[in-house]
């Protein structure tokens, strides 16, 4: 399975025109066309202004098809003539990433959000963490066998996890949901205290395989199916 993460960044203040025209005219004549949306959130820590959106796709090839019909769409086209008039875009990112098996998504097709968590609210931690070349395979293996089975206990609900296959390589993208910024807290706290944890720093520590590490706090809009 193939998503598809995209990273949208706003010039102050046009965000929201952009957001209204995607939520009334680019998001359903995507929905109609494309493969199915894995959510779309807006940044709430990290760099402001900025969504970040997927979407799945469990036949690659079917993408290109889509993006024609898409073209092709009267609501795609209004949205593209709005965008272009409010100027509002000044970056945008593309990458491919590909689901390992633990993901709890691993198949675009069906896909439908269970909320695991409680309360009302969500945030959503992301995570990008880049690797040394020919490092992340023995960090993966000492996370699914140590550090997963200890955050699964004790974190809130796992949405994604996947490698970059076309973008930034040596890479992973993962994400964790929680009720708020307090619930995080506690439970992250919790954790670096686990002696399950413990066991899982020391494997990895001897690989030396982590080069840098990103953390952006997330909220799900009102039209994500992810919230």
């Amino acid at each position: 399975m193939y998503v598809e993460q995209r990273q949208y960044t706003f010039h102050p203040g046009k965000m929201p025109l952009w957001m209204d025209a995607y939520q009334n005219l680019g998001g359903p004549a995507s929905a109609r066309h494309m493969g199915p949306s894995l959510g779309f959130f807006q940044v709430e820590v990290g760099t402001i202004n900025r969504v970040v959106f997927f979407r799945g796709w469990d036949d690659i090839d079917t993408r290109e098809a889509g993006l024609v019909a898409r073209e092709a769409d009267p609501d795609w086209q209004a949205f593209r003539k709005r965008s272009a008039e409010a100027g509002a875009l000044a970056w945008q990112e593309v990458k491919f990433l590909k689901t390992l098996p633990f993901s709890p998504i691993t198949q675009a097709m069906g896909f439908q959000f269970r909320r695991e968590i409680g309360g009302t609210g969500m945030f959503v931690d992301h995570r990008t963490y880049d690797f040394h070349p020919g490092k992340m395979a023995g960090w993966l293996e000492a996370y699914e066998k140590y550090g997963l089975p200890v955050q699964k206990r004790m974190l809130g609900q796992l949405l994604l996890f996947a490698v970059t296959e076309i973008g930034p390589i040596n890479q992973v993208v993962f994400m964790w949901a929680y009720e708020g910024f307090g619930d995080r807290d506690r439970r992250r706290t919790a954790m670096m205290s686990d002696p399950g944890w413990a066991e899982f720093g020391k494997a990895i520590a001897p690989l030396g395989a982590l080069k840098q590490q990103t953390v952006m706090e997330m909220k799900p809009t009102a039209f994500s199916p992810v919230k």
